[in-house]
């Protein structure tokens, strides 16, 4: 296995975690009644497909990729980095709330794929890396962003 085909899979199951466990937080969220909430993170489930998406693309050169079991991932935090802890969402969490959460995962993306970037000893590995850490960064900034027009609020949406 290449150290490409591997970065690879590491970075769709990124991605397709992340995209899978937002959108569990929107439908739980939507059935509560946080509609503003849950169609945050709904978009941000969206994201994360559209990101995964992005990586096949560029692993069809190099498939099949890996097919790695759960305890074979090298992530730097417990799980998939951009997963999150979802014990911090419940049916009253504000827009600001998962906001916060949000950029949080978004900047575990960032160290992890900045991480690689660093570590990796293939140039394409590193130069992909170096790319997908610069989307994370521009989605945290854009999350910031957000976060800061919303203002004091903090009633649930």
């Amino acid at each position: 296995m290449t150290e490409l085909a591997h970065f690879l899979a590491h970075a769709l199951a990124l991605e397709n975690q992340a995209s899978q466990r937002y959108g569990e937080l929107a439908r739980h969220l939507d059935q509560a009644g946080n509609h503003d909430t849950a169609a945050l993170f709904g978009k941000m489930a969206e994201f994360s497909r559209m990101h995964a998406d992005e990586i096949n693309a560029i692993a069809k050169p190099n498939a099949p990729l890996p097919v790695l079991l759960s305890w074979q991932y090298e992530w730097t935090t417990p799980e998939p980095p951009e997963v999150g802890d979802a014990s911090l969402v419940g049916p009253a969490t504000t827009v600001s709330q998962a906001l916060g959460l949000a950029i949080a995962n978004e900047r575990r993306g960032w160290e992890y794929y900045n991480h690689t970037a660093i570590t990796a000893t293939d140039a394409e590995t590193r130069r992909l890396a170096r790319s997908f850490a610069t989307e994370e960064a521009e989605h945290v900034l854009t999350l910031e962003r957000w976060l800061s027009s919303l203002g004091p609020t903090s009633a649930p949406g």
